[in-house]
Formats: structure tokens, C-alpha cells, sequence
């Protein structure tokens, strides 16, 4: 019990240090997406062989909204494979900002930015150079076109937006509900991460989490594909406080497109291609960070 309380305690405090740099991330956050999203959708739509590049792009925004417009373009077709695979790998839901708020790892961000961009652009392209190799690319879906009216504008927005961005106290409360959320996420895993070291030690959660073991990154991987933004943000804590090397947390969260698989699974007919998507991100994401880990040792 006294060990709960400490981790409740040093958990609290740490994560209270975050939460005005949070408020002040999600605002600014919030104002960009009321003033960018629909030139953002609209560019993703008409982006043609830019696609995977600008789909890696839009993925970095720390949110997930971008993977769900991409699972309902590419149910629709309006977007190929390797972008729909490019804009998974690169978004981090909440991610980014949990570490931009920790104060000193300004480096590791840019560095998981960097591998997260380059990871996604590259896969993206390969993927649709394969397709168009064997011809197999899928044939643009007849019944919604780009310029189709009968596209149901609201399912493309997706169900994770909280507000329609229409005045100041909209965007005012998804600042706060999203600032909230994420910042209910950070305490947990932060109190769970620290209660776990005082009960069994560092030491034993490394050995747990496979900490300098290659293997690693096919563990993270695994945790990232969960559909939520909670194990972003575990991942992101993790690497924070040392658990998690480089190359795992990046696999993580690369798998981590938020609640854009669920989209994904609704709106796209054909269980096996779906699973198949699911299969191809996890091990573009899980290779790339074993690789990362496997370099990063050799220097």
C-alpha cells in the first residue's frame, strides 16, 4: 500500500508539470486543424504519386485524425495502399506532445519524428511500386469519385473529432477534453510504470519489457497496434523514463494509428485484406525498429 501511494504521489507531481505545456500543445493544435484539415484532406485526395510523402507528412500532426480519413479514402480508393500505410506508420497520436512536455528530450523527438517520417515515406512508396508491378492495384471504387457529391462528408471526418471547429468555444473544448484525456492516460501510466518499479525493480521491469534485446521492437509493435491513444502514451513514458530503447518505442509508434484500424475494419469491405493491412503495418513497424535497435547498438 505504501508503495502505491509513493507512485501515486511521484506520478502526480510529474505529471502536473506537463499539463500547462500540454493545454498550450492541444490549443495551438486545435487552431491549426480548425484552420488546415479540410485543405489537408483535400490535398491527400488529389495528391496522386505525392501521395505516401505527403500522407507521412500530414501523419506527424499529433493526432490521429489523419488515419481516419486515409481508412475512409482508401475504402473508397481515392487514395492508394502505400499512402493509407504511409500516413499509419508516421501518426503517433498523442505521443509526440507526451514527450515534448517531458522538458530534455527535445533530440529523441526529433529523432522518432525523423525515423517515423522516413520509415513511412519509404514503405509507402515501395508498397505502390510493388502494386504497380504486379498490377495488382485495387481499380478506383465508381460510386464516390473526388468530386463526388455523394461523399458522406461526415463519415470522413471520423468518429474521434470531438467538435466541428465552427467558433472559438468549440475549439476551447476540445482543447480541454483532449488535454484531459490525454493527461488522465500520462497519470496512469505513469502511477502503473512507477508502482511497478518499486514493487519488483527496475531491473526485473527491463528484463519484463525485453529491454536491450532486438526483440523488443516486435513486443512495442504489438502494444502499439492496440486502437486507442493510451499505448502511444505508455510508450512514449516508457522511453521517457528508460524502459524502452529507440528503435522499440519508434516500432511502437509506428503501429500506432489510433483509432484508424477500427475505421478501417467499418468501412472497408473484405476482412482478409484488412487483416492483411494490419499484418503489413506490423512488420514494416516491428523490422524498421529492430533494425534502428540493432544499428544503435553497433555504435
Amino acid at each position: 500500500m505504501q508503495e502505491l501511494l509513493h507512485a501515486l504521489e511521484h506520478s502526480l507531481l510529474e505529471t502536473l508539470k506537463m499539463l500547462p505545456f500540454l493545454i498550450i500543445a492541444f490549443a495551438i493544435l486545435e487552431i491549426m486543424e480548425a484552420k488546415l484539415e479540410e485543405k489537408s484532406s483535400a490535398a491527400i485526395q488529389h495528391a496522386g504519386k505525392a501521395g505516401p510523402a505527403l500522407g507521412a507528412l500530414l501523419g506527424l500532426v499529433p493526432q490521429c485524425g489523419f488515419s481516419v480519413i486515409g481508412s475512409n479514402f482508401y475504402a473508397k480508393r481515392i487514395i492508394s495502399l502505400g499512402t493509407l500505410i504511409a500516413i499509419y506508420l508516421s501518426t503517433s497520436d498523442e505521443a509526440l506532445l507526451v514527450m515534448l512536455t517531458s522538458g530534455d528530450r527535445w533530440l529523441d523527438l526529433l529523432w522518432v519524428i525523423a525515423f517515423k517520417f522516413g520509415i513511412g515515406i519509404t514503405a509507402g512508396y515501395i508498397i505502390d511500386l510493388v502494386i504497380r508491378r504486379t498490377k495488382n492495384e485495387p481499380e478506383e471504387c465508381h460510386h464516390c469519385h473526388h468530386h463526388d457529391d455523394s461523399c458522406d462528408d461526415e463519415e470522413l471526418v471520423g468518429e474521434d473529432h470531438c467538435c466541428s471547429h465552427t467558433d472559438w468555444k468549440a475549439i476551447a473544448k476540445c482543447t480541454a477534453k483532449r488535454t484531459v484525456s490525454v493527461w488522465v492516460f500520462l497519470f496512469i501510466a505513469c502511477a502503473v510504470l512507477n508502482w511497478c518499479i518499486e514493487l519488483i525493480g527496475e531491473v526485473k521491469l527491463q528484463e519484463f519489457m525485453l529491454t536491450d534485446s532486438v526483440f523488443q521492437p516486435l513486443l512495442t509493435a504489438l502494444i502499439g497496434l492496440i486502437p486507442n491513444c493510451a499505448p502511444s502514451v505508455i510508450l512514449a513514458e516508457m522511453y521517457i523514463g528508460g524502459t524502452l530503447s529507440l528503435g522499440s518505442v519508434v516500432a511502437g509508434l509506428c503501429t500506432s494509428a489510433g483509432v484508424g484500424l477500427l475505421v478501417l475494419f467499418r468501412v472497408n469491405r473484405g476482412l482478409k485484406s484488412n487483416v492483411l493491412i494490419v499484418c503489413l503495418l506490423y512488420a514494416v513497424s516491428a523490422v524498421s525498429g529492430a533494425a534502428i535497435q540493432l544499428v544503435q547498438g553497433l555504435i
